[in-house]
């Protein structure tokens, strides 16, 4: 199928693919029972983030003791501006930096009007962190070009870059085949499903492993703790929450906001959401946490 597809055509494929459903979990089913997932160390992984994961149907949520992890910084996030890959038809977009991915004209114009939300809070970042990506750095930049004394404070970070969706990177969900499994992540929220296929990057061949969204968010909380470590010099000789400003993408957000106790449960359902009206906005500044307001306590 070709990207060109009238809205009817489009409404019409999405339903078809969520008629597929059964076929899907059948499908999943197989796969769980193949052993091509080692369920007790992710299921690990989730409880080690206080979660429940709940391999059969895939889904998390907060078990009865989970703890916001201690921060000792306030925490902004903010997803990239739009992108022509997350403009219908919509596609998986995950590790991936290539032209279809950089921020379109949409995009551009929400970068500018995020530092101008940034602006109007009138903050002090102690650091901000870019996910190497481009569609979230450039969006960043927006804001730090406008202010050249914080251009000293902004670090790239690996572990800040998006979900990886291996294979399924820059694929079309309306051309994916009906029984895939892959459409158990949006669909019913799966966060074990994951291909083993790798995404090859078309300029230099390199391959990258997908994750699942439990191993991403694995992979969130390792993050938070490594800017607690960073941060708490700055808290001491401040007296004060340091700031940090991050801006990143629509998965790692949904963890993140998962991991500072800000996740949303799915309604009428019990486990949390991470896709679809779970996700942050684009370029819209959001704190996630803020330190600031135990010290006051």
């Amino acid at each position: 199928m070709s990207k060109d597809i009238s809205e009817a055509d489009l409404a019409a494929r999405y339903a078809a693919i969520a008629a597929a459903l059964p076929a899907q979990q059948k499908n999943y089913a197989d796969w769980i029972a193949s052993g091509a997932i080692d369920v007790p160390a992710l299921e690990a992984k989730a409880a080690a983030m206080g979660l429940t994961l709940d391999v059969a149907g895939g889904q998390i949520a907060y078990a009865d003791d989970f703890e916001v992890m201690p921060l000792c910084f306030d925490f902004v996030y903010c997803r990239h501006g739009k992108t022509t890959g997350n403009t219908e038809p919509r596609v998986y977009q995950g590790y991936v930096d290539e032209p279809s991915n950089a921020l379109n004209e949409i995009g551009l114009k929400q970068a500018q009007d995020a530092a101008d939300l940034f602006d109007g809070l009138k903050l002090d970042p102690d650091l901000i962190i870019f996910s190497p990506l481009a569609r979230a750095s450039e969006t960043g930049l927006a804001y730090v070009r406008r202010h050249p004394e914080l251009e000293a404070k902004v670090e790239y970070w690996e572990d800040a870059a998006e979900m990886r969706f291996g294979k399924w990177d820059n694929k079309m969900v309306k051309d994916m085949e009906d029984d895939s499994i892959c459409h158990l992540f949006y669909l019913t929220q799966n966060a074990v499903v994951k291909t083993f296929e790798p995404y090859v990057r078309p300029s230099d061949g390199t391959a990258f492993a997908a994750e699942n969204f439990v191993e991403m968010a694995t992979r969130m909380q390792g993050m938070l703790r490594k800017l607690n470590e960073k941060m708490k010099p700055v808290a001491q000789a401040k007296g004060a929450a340091p700031l940090v400003i991050m801006y990143g993408h629509s998965m790692a957000g949904a963890a993140l906001q998962i991991l500072t106790g800000n996740g949303k449960v799915v309604e009428g359902k019990t486990y949390l959401g991470f896709d679809g009206k779970y996700i942050l906005p684009n370029a819209q500044p959001v704190f996630l946490h803020k330190a600031s307001d135990e010290l006051k306590k």
